[in-house]
């Protein structure tokens, strides 16, 4: 199904800026909030489209904010720029061509050489995250996740944070999920570690059992990868990629 933009972008050359990098941006909302420290976590809702008007991704639609550390190496060139111009309860339209984005090759279901319009809005600073804290643990150096993580320190970390209740951290579904994806490609027996936890902090929601079902599935463990996406489905049944990926796995 295809979503169509619903915000209308035609603006006059005095609203719209353009930095040095080719970012242009404006904005729909200015808030009275700080800038977000270098090293604080940023809160933000997004919705970005491809530039034939294509919707193709939504925190608002799956009301769950993206928390991540600013500026940090696991967003694109072009979302760490547009939150260093924006102060909290800013909300602004950022549109980033390729080399801000997914660059010459583009990735998955973004062609190549691809413009994002990114609708952007900063809701809040926070010291740190839960993701924040496992990264720096899993990874002695953030930026060379190619190095085997440190899985043990990880969980005793998860363990000693979960038992002060993750005080002060911010935590959503997300963060978990987004630490198995970076890890399931060359790393998948770790993947499903961290995949199982966010199913043990968030049993009744539907994507972390489809992100655990992937991870087991990677491994080559059917059974359980047909459980935990029929648990998705049973959770969300509007998740198409649980229902494709049961059938694909029921014919073998």
């Amino acid at each position: 199904m295809t979503f169509m933009c619903s915000i209308t972008f035609a603006q006059t050359e005095t609203d719209t800026i353009t930095t040095k990098s080719g970012l242009k941006y404006y904005f729909t909302h200015r808030g009275e909030g700080t800038a977000i420290d270098s090293g604080k976590v940023a809160i933000q809702h997004y919705t970005v489209w491809l530039s034939n008007g294509e919707k193709l991704d939504s925190s608002r639609d799956k009301n769950e904010p993206l928390a991540s550390e600013h500026p940090t190496t696991g967003l694109i060139k072009g979302m760490n720029e547009a939150i260093s111009l924006m102060k909290i309860g800013d909300r602004g339209i950022f549109i980033m061509p390729y080399q801000l984005a997914y660059g010459e090759k583009g990735r998955g279901s973004i062609p190549p050489k691809e413009t994002l319009t990114f609708d952007i809005e900063l809701l809040e600073m926070r010291d740190s995250s839960l993701q924040k804290e496992l990264m720096a643990v899993l990874f002695e150096d953030p930026k060379a996740e190619d190095t085997k993580p440190n899985l043990k320190a990880a969980l005793e970390l998860f363990s000693t944070l979960q038992a002060n209740n993750f005080k002060d951290l911010y935590l959503s579904e997300g963060d978990l999920n987004s630490i198995g994806y970076r890890l399931l490609k060359k790393f998948p027996n770790e993947a499903l570690s961290i995949f199982k936890l966010n199913v043990e902090l968030y049993p009744n929601a539907g994507n972390p059992h489809d992100s655990l079902a992937e991870a087991y599935m990677t491994l080559g463990d059917n059974d359980n990868a047909i459980k935990h996406y029929e648990k998705a489905l049973e959770l969300d049944p509007e998740n198409e990629n649980a229902r494709n990926m049961l059938r694909d796995l029921k014919k073998h």
